[in-house]
């Protein structure tokens, strides 16, 4: 078997024990295969992609209220499509920049554009975070990708 269809096999494994076992197993998960990144070994990190243009994002949060109170958080995994290399190496460099524009368009849109207990607007949010792309990196080319849109309430 080769390697690849091994820790294939070990991820599932690991995965279906998990579910199985409950979150009182998430603390003791398995460590990281040989040769994998600590940033894909955390769980933050899905590939939704096989593109070597794809360029995934921390997830993103912002704090949702109502009757001036937290009510919520609002989470949103993305990423960068980004064709051209030399712009690629630019988002790496900016990529604190670009972290703190996406953090200041999601408080934006959640304490101006969403009303609690609504269904977010997908499109608003990527425009917003498309416009947040194009300021920060002062031209276009990386283009905002959503992958998932989650209110947590409390």
């Amino acid at each position: 078997m080769s390697s690849f269809a091994s820790n294939l096999v070990r991820t599932g494994l690991v995965a279906a024990c998990l579910v199985l076992a409950g979150p009182t197993a998430l603390a003791s998960a398995a460590p990281p295969a040989e040769g994998s990144s600590s940033s894909d070994s955390d769980g933050r990190h899905r590939n939704l992609t096989s593109s070597s243009t794809y360029m995934p994002l921390p997830p993103l949060t912002a704090t949702v209220q109502a009757n001036y109170r937290s009510q919520g958080l609002l989470q949103i995994e993305a990423g960068l499509e980004i064709d051209d290399p030399r712009l690629r190496r630019r988002v790496e460099r900016y990529m604190p920049r670009l972290r703190n524009a996406y953090v200041s368009a999601l408080t934006l849109y959640a304490g101006s554009y969403y009303s609690f207990g609504e269904v977010p607007d997908a499109d608003r949010i990527a425009a917003l975070l498309q416009e947040a792309t194009n300021m920060t990196l002062g031209q276009e080319g990386a283009d905002v990708l959503l992958g998932m849109i989650i209110i947590h309430s409390d």
